[in-house]
C-alpha cells in the first residue's frame, strides 16, 4: 500500500493505493493522525479509488478517525468508485457512516454519490 497526504490545505486529503490490509493499515492509520495533528477542525478526505483490495482491518482506523473529527466539529469523508468498498461497508452496515463521494471534490463540498451496484 502507498499513501500520499496533502496536509497543507484546511481539509487535508489523504490517497491510498494498493492493498489496504492488516500489514498495511499500520501505513493508514499513522497518516489518518497526522492530518489530524494541528487543524483545529479537521476536514479528512479519504480517497480510495485507487485501493485495488480493502479488508476489515482498516475499518477501525477510518472509525477512530472519523471518531475524532466529530468530536472536533470536523468531519472524515470516503471517495471510492469500486462495488468492493462499497459492498464490504454494506456488510458490516457502514454505509451511512461512511457515505461515497465520487471524487475529491464532491467529497470537500460534501456531494454524496450512490452507491455502485
Amino acid at each position: 500500500m502507498g499513501t500520499a497526504a496533502d496536509l497543507s490545505q484546511e481539509c487535508r486529503v489523504i490517497r491510498a493505493s494498493g492493498e489496504l490490509d492488516i500489514l498495511t493499515t499500520p501505513l493508514l492509520s499513522g497518516d489518518l493522525a497526522r492530518a489530524q495533528r494541528g487543524a483545529q477542525i479537521p476536514y479528512v478526505v479519504v480517497d480510495l479509488t485507487q485501493v485495488t483490495f480493502m479488508d476489515c482491518s482498516a475499518l477501525g482506523p477510518l472509525c477512530v478517525a472519523r471518531a475524532t473529527c466529530l468530536d472536533r466539529s470536523g468531519w472524515l469523508r470516503l471517495v471510492y468508485v469500486g462495488r468492493t468498498i462499497g459492498l464490504l461497508l454494506r456488510i458490516v452496515d457502514l454505509t451511512g457512516v461512511f457515505p461515497r463521494y465520487a471524487t475529491v471534490d464532491a467529497a470537500r463540498q460534501g456531494v454524496v454519490s450512490a452507491s455502485p451496484r
